[in-house]
């Protein structure tokens, strides 16, 4: 009887954690948070039965156990990739761009522009994969990547797309049932929470509101899942202000909050050293930047 595989999400959160040695890089290398990683990687080491990293203060520290399955594993990863580029069948490159990015920057950001991509650049087509995987743009088929995270990437070169900023938003609906001031409206609607770290709490200092009393987060560690709970209006959230800008200019949102709550990560364009000798890239990675400059 063939032995069940663990969860290849957490095959692969332990595959990036390895090499960095470091929870944060790797969540940002695969574009999820620190502590869904963590929630990976300890979820492995429950389906094994056997502790794969030390966790210290500067760091990871990989056990021998640890080790040994990072030996192991590594080229079963290289031959996935090399596999897949090998018996990719897909469009010639000349009229095509391919992008890969996160399922939340590609429906909020992408999608509601292909009309004015294709009509800025006729005869071109947009080819998006959307994964939680940073795709290795040195060896795999792919022009552009957009990441979200700290914009710290080996081997290439990554550029902030816009001000790292996450705007205070709900529906007109829950800002309507909310009252007439900011503490009816915390105190009447869920607060979502897209992190492990609590980014309530940068606005709290900004607003200067005690958030003592409020009622607990509903943690959605997902932007695109966030998003979708507070168009159902389900409640407040803090989220990038590009994927949340064209749903304020619908009306669909409203910020409820003049405080705009910096944040050390941001959606980067990253793309290989040798991009600018492809047809068409930098001009693609000119209208992206354009395009989130709003």
């Amino acid at each position: 009887m063939v032995k069940p595989l663990p969860p290849l999400n957490a095959v692969r959160a332990f595959e990036a954690a390895s090499r960095h040695l470091n929870l944060s890089r790797a969540a940002d290398e695969l574009g999820v948070t620190q502590g869904a990683i963590s929630k990976q990687v300890i979820a492995l080491e429950d389906f094994i039965g056997v502790q794969l990293f030390h966790r210290e203060p500067g760091g990871l520290r990989l056990t021998n156990e640890g080790g040994s399955l990072k030996e192991a594993i590594e080229p079963a990863f290289t031959t996935l990739s090399e596999a897949f580029a090998r018996y990719s069948r897909r469009a010639p490159r000349s009229n095509i761009i391919r992008i890969s990015t996160t399922a939340s920057f590609a429906s909020q950001f992408l999608v509601p522009r292909l009309n004015m991509f294709r009509d800025r650049f006729p005869g071109v087509d947009l080819e998006f994969l959307t994964t939680i995987r940073l795709v290795d743009l040195n060896r795999e088929e792919y022009d552009i990547a957009v990441r979200y995270g700290g914009g710290q990437y080996d081997g290439v070169i990554s550029t902030p797309m816009s001000e790292a900023a996450l705007l205070a938003v709900c529906t007109p609906v829950v800002l309507a049932k909310g009252g007439d001031t900011l503490a009816s409206l915390i105190a009447s609607a869920r607060r979502i929470q897209c992190s492990a770290y609590n980014e309530w709490r940068d606005w709290a200092d900004v607003e200067k509101f005690d958030l003592a009393s409020a009622p607990p987060t509903m943690v959605i560690e997902e932007f695109q899942v966030a998003l979708m709970a507070v168009l159902a209006h389900q409640g407040l959230c803090l989220l990038p202000e590009i994927l949340v800008r064209d749903r304020i200019r619908k009306g669909e949102l409203v910020t409820f909050s003049q405080g705009r709550v910096k944040s050390d990560y941001n959606f980067h364009i990253v793309h290989a050293p040798n991009a600018h000798r492809r047809p068409l890239v930098p001009e693609v990675i000119a209208w992206l930047k354009s395009e989130a400059a709003g």
